[in-house]
């Protein structure tokens, strides 16, 4: 049986503060929206760049992360950089509370 849009988008909300947990957790650098669909792609989900600001602006929202926006003044386009896991969101990846927009497997 497919997944429902909305089963897809709570398993890839999952995914996506998973990745960022782990990304923070290493003290690497900061990821941004270009890098997390790349990375997202090379897990094999079928993501492009609007649906991850989607859904990374989703789960700001949702007060599971916090990034910054920037707007190209020439083309009009956002950019999402320096995106970091809240407290909040490190609850959900460790299982200590749960969302059910929030799929962590």
């Amino acid at each position: 049986m497919p997944l429902t849009r909305a089963q897809q988008k709570r398993r890839l909300r999952g995914e996506m503060l998973k990745l960022i947990y782990e990304n923070n957790e290493a003290q690497q650098h900061r990821l941004d929206d270009v890098t997390l669909t790349g990375v997202l792609e090379r897990l094999q989900f079928d993501v492009y760049v609007n649906l991850v600001r989607e859904l990374l602006q989703d789960l700001e929202e949702r007060r599971l992360i916090s990034f910054e926006s920037e707007k190209n003044r020439t083309t009009g386009a956002m950019a999402i950089r320096k995106i970091q896991i809240t407290p909040s969101g490190r609850d959900i990846i460790e299982r200590t509370t749960s969302d059910p927009a929030v799929e962590v497997e």
